[in-house]
Order: structure tokens, then C-alpha cells, then sequence
């Protein structure tokens, strides 16, 4: 976790995607924007792409994509979009999140309802045997959560700061145990994951990041560092309060 002091940011929000080499096309999601919004592409393994554009040198999955775009925005930008390329925001949604936000101080990541995804887009944090078997709960009301699929997000630049964003290790796509990973550490700094339904936007099937475009990690492979990750610091902290206690007297 990030130790250095939370730095200021102004109120401007940006929004941040990823690209694979050059697919799939961001046309959908820049219309679906309001007029003057800023949008920022990182796009790996590729020459492609117009406008703001980061150019990465090699893929590098989802999570430190996002962490590259982030990283290079200007402080006055305070609150961050994360999007699927494929991602449709529906009329005002972005407003929405943007106002739950601004009352809900702690919130650290806001997501509406998403249309179209496939599988869970959020729901309750699973505990580790659960995460062991790869049964990870779906399904989210208003209000508080567990997670939220970072395919369509806000993110509070201070909050993300404090965690130091997306754990790099994650090489899958949005709505991946990396998501898990995220709200999982937000909370545990004192943020919350607040779902706020009356948002909402649509992900076309078949023009997503995570549909055949570049590197995937293996399911099972992120389940096993999400859970190895835990219980070595549930050990470490058995450990830590089995010194403190005396030695029964002879």
C-alpha cells in the first residue's frame, strides 16, 4: 500500500481504457461520452489509435494498462472513468456517479448497472474457501458492495492512490478476480465500493477488451494468488499474536 502522503486533486474527471492492438475500436465509447470529456487510450502493442493516445511498449494486461493511464494524468483530474472499450455510457450516467460520489466521501469506487456483461459485474467479497473454488457472488443492490467490475467505473483518484490502483499481477480483463482484488483492498483502507443502479451503461458483446485481444491469465491462476496472498497475511498476523502472549509459568 502506498505510504505516501494523499495528494490533492482537483474535481476534473478523465476517462481511461485500454486497447489491444489497436482493437477494439473506442468510436462507441467516445460517443457515448458527454461533449468535452476527456478520454485517454492506452493501447499496447500498437501504432494504432487517434487522439490521447499512451502507447505501451508490449502488453501488459488490463490491470497495469490501467495503471500507466491513470498514472499520467494531470493533478487537477481528481476523479477517473474506468471503461471497457466497449463500453456504451447510457445519457447521464456518468453525472450520476460522478454527484454519488461528491456526497458520499469515503466512497472510493462507484459503478452503475451494467448491461451486457457476461457473468457477475459486482456483488459481496467471497471469503477464502469460496475464492478457492472459484465461487465468487454476484449480484449488488444500492449502496455498499464488495466489488465492482472496473469494465465500467468510478474511481476516486485519492482512494485509488492509496492502494496504488490495479495489482499489476492480474493479467485478466474487467470483471476478473483482479476487480475482486481491488475492492477487497479499498475496504481494507477504509474506502468504500458503493453500486449506484440508477447509473447505468451497456458493454457490446463480441467488442470488448477481453474478447480475444492479446494476453489472459488463466482463472484458476488468479484465484490461487488472490487466495495465497490472504492467507499468508492472515499467518502473519496468527503469528504476530502468538509472540505477544506469555509462556505459561512452569
Amino acid at each position: 500500500m502506498n505510504t505516501d502522503p494523499v495528494r490533492e486533486y482537483g474535481d476534473a474527471p478523465a476517462v481511461v481504457t485500454v486497447t489491444r492492438r489497436g482493437r477494439p475500436s473506442v468510436d462507441g465509447l467516445r460517443a457515448s461520452l458527454p461533449a468535452g470529456t476527456r478520454l485517454v487510450v492506452v493501447d499496447t502493442a500498437s501504432s494504432a489509435g487517434d487522439g490521447e493516445v499512451v502507447r505501451m511498449p508490449e502488453d501488459v494486461g488490463w490491470a497495469a494498462a490501467v495503471n500507466r493511464g491513470v498514472a499520467g494524468l494531470e493533478p487537477d483530474v481528481g476523479w477517473v472513468v474506468l471503461a471497457d472499450p466497449g463500453l456504451r455510457w447510457r445519457p447521464g450516467a456518468i453525472d450520476v456517479l460522478l454527484d454519488a460520489g461528491t456526497r458520499h466521501p469515503r466512497a472510493g469506487l462507484l459503478g452503475p448497472t451494467l448491461h451486457g456483461v457476461r457473468g457477475p459485474s459486482g456483488g459481496p467479497l467471497p471469503g477464502l474457501a469460496a475464492a478457492a473454488r472459484g465461487r465468487i457472488p454476484g449480484g449488488t443492490g444500492a449502496g455498499p458492495t464488495g466489488w465492482l467490475s472496473t469494465a465500467g467505473v468510478l474511481v476516486r483518484r485519492a482512494a485509488w492512490d492509496s492502494v496504488d490502483g490495479l495489482d499489476g499481477r492480474y493479467l485478466g480483463g474487467p470483471g476478473g478476480i483482479g476487480d475482486v482484488d481491488l475492492g477487497d483492498r479499498l475496504g481494507r483502507a477504509g474506502w468504500l465500493v458503493v453500486a449506484v443502479p440508477e447509473a447505468a451503461a451497456d458493454v457490446e458483446p463480441g467488442d470488448t477488451f477481453g474478447n480475444g485481444h492479446g494476453i489472459l491469465e488463466p482463472h484458476a491462476a488468479g484465484l490461487h494468488r488472490y487466495v495465497r496472498d490472504r492467507a499468508r497475511g492472515t499467518a502473519r498476523a496468527l503469528t504476530a499474536l502468538a509472540r505477544r502472549v506469555p509462556d505459561p509459568e512452569p
